[in-house]
């Protein structure tokens, strides 16, 4: 193995081990339980667990995904978000080398995964993990790691504030209930600290785009069973014309096709949350949780800065 691959071996090794606490950060935090004792436990049978069954990955294939004491099915969150984590240490070390930003972006990239847990399984954003993030963004920037100075930072984070709690507060208005979570407010903050008021609203477009692919298909499914053929259509052709249009016309300054799209999008997502929250149907967009496009949004960000601004120039 050369020098190369044996620092890629051990910066995997550091992925799964933090990926295996980061389990263990994000279900207890949910349940409200300190991350220090007690030691690990069987989720069913509450048995402490050897630590020989508590190797990332391994452990979960060598039991099979069972308790080594009830035998009771283990949830395959566990390995895949080792994997994930493991996976973003790599790229992160990849892209920026043996550095104190390869460093605070391992930090940044970990909150992103516990982002992720708890808002997938309980729809919940813990303020302290955002907190974290926050922080985390503007030391990134106070130590002059990312492509913005500290005052860019600050007001990046304004700016995630006023945007999500402007589109929070439509939904009082119309809808008598936020739009959006106070969680989601407070990621934007973060990534807001982190990229910058400017890169942050590209990296909202990008997650409400995220958003729209993985939701619009169970809306529009939604639509056609419900005869909605008008909405369904609607859907159909914001998508086509996201596709199309980079395109259908390659000397055209499209860039304000962008615009117009994108606020169309943006618009019909937010139209689409506030008559679901009205009515007090928990289906479509709003009842998938936002914080992983978000995560999402921001990865695509952070790897690939360059091509999305020549995208969109």
């Amino acid at each position: 193995m050369n020098i190369d691959g044996l620092y890629i071996f051990f910066v995997a090794l550091i992925g799964l081990s933090i990926g295996s606490f980061l389990n263990v950060v994000a279900l207890r935090g949910l349940n409200g339980e300190s991350i220090v004792f007690p030691p690990s436990k069987c989720p069913k049978c509450g048995k402490k667990l050897n630590w020989y069954t508590n190797i990332p990955v391994i452990s979960y294939i060598l039991l099979l995904g069972k308790c080594q004491f009830c035998k009771k099915p283990i949830s395959i969150q566990y390995p895949i978000v080792e994997c994930a984590n493991a996976l973003l240490y790599i790229a992160i070390f990849q892209n920026f080398g043996i550095s104190i930003k390869t460093l605070l972006l391992w930090i940044i990239s970990s909150i992103f995964i516990l982002i992720c847990i708890t808002d997938l399984k309980e729809q919940v954003i813990i303020d302290f993990h955002t907190y974290i993030l926050i922080a985390a963004g503007l030391l990134y920037n106070i130590l002059k790691l990312g492509s913005i100075n500290i005052i860019e930072s600050i007001l990046g984070i304004l700016a995630g504030y006023l945007i999500f709690e402007s589109m929070a507060r439509i939904g009082i208005i119309i809808a008598k209930t936020r739009a959006f979570g106070e969680g989601d407010t407070l990621i934007a903050m973060g990534l807001g600290a982190i990229f910058g008021w400017k890169m942050l609203i590209v990296t909202i477009f990008i997650s409400i785009i995220l958003q729209a692919i993985f939701a619009m298909p169970l809306l529009f499914l939604k639509y056609i069973k419900n005869k909605n053929y008008l909405s369904a259509t609607a859907i159909f052709l914001i998508l086509i014309c996201i596709i199309s249009t980079k395109f259908i016309n390659p000397q055209f300054e499209h860039y304000i096709a962008y615009i117009i799209i994108l606020t169309a999008l943006l618009l019909f997502c937010l139209i689409t949350i506030l008559k679901n929250l009205k009515n007090n149907n928990n289906s479509g967009l709003n009842y998938m949780p936002f914080g992983p496009a978000l995560v999402l949004g921001a990865l695509s960000t952070l790897f690939f800065a360059k091509e999305i601004i020549n995208f969109f120039t």
